[in-house]
C-alpha cells in the first residue's frame, strides 16, 4: 500500500522556473518567443525493504527533466504556444525509500542549477524549427 502512495506522488518540482526570450527571424517578420523552463523530478522506488535481520534492497531511482512552456508572438499578432519536456538532464539513485530521500535528491538537483540555463538554451534551439513551422502554417492560413 505504501508503494502505491509513493508512486502517486512521483513527480515533484525541484527548482524555480528559468525564463528566457529569443527573437527568431521569419520570412513574414520577426517572432518573439518567451520560454519558461522548470525542472521536474520523477521518483521510482525499486527493490524492497528486507525483513528483520536481512538487508534491504529498497532504492529510489530518480530522473530530472526540463519541462518547457513557450509563448511566441509574430508581429502580425499571431500567437503560438507549446509545452514540451526534454530528455533527462540528470539522474541518480539513492538507498532507501523515495519519501525519505526527496530532500537529498532535491539538493543534488539544485547543485546542478548552473547547468539548467544551458539546458533551457538547448531546448530553445531545438524548438526553433518547430516554431518556424508553426509560424509558416499560421501565416499560410491568413494569406
Amino acid at each position: 500500500m505504501f508503494s502505491l502512495f509513493a508512486l502517486s506522488l512521483a513527480v515533484a518540482t525541484a527548482n524555480p522556473a528559468q525564463a528566457a526570450t529569443q527573437t527568431v527571424e521569419h520570412a513574414a517578420g520577426p517572432v518573439t518567443a518567451d520560454y519558461r523552463g522548470q525542472i521536474q523530478v520523477r521518483h521510482k522506488e525499486v527493490g524492497m525493504a528486507g525483513p528483520g535481520g536481512r538487508p534491504s534492497t529498497l532504492r529510489c531511482a530518480w530522473t530530472a527533466s526540463l519541462s518547457v512552456d513557450r509563448q511566441a508572438q509574430h508581429g502580425s499578432g499571431l500567437m503560438a504556444s507549446r509545452s514540451f519536456s526534454t530528455e533527462p538532464v540528470a539522474s541518480g539513485s539513492r538507498a532507501g525509500s523515495c519519501q525519505t530521500g526527496k530532500r537529498a535528491i532535491a539538493r543534488e538537483v539544485a547543485a546542478l542549477a548552473e547547468r539548467h540555463e544551458q539546458h533551457l538554451a538547448a531546448a530553445m534551439e531545438a524548438d526553433r524549427p518547430v516554431l518556424l513551422a508553426e509560424i509558416d502554417r499560421m501565416t499560410a492560413l491568413t494569406n
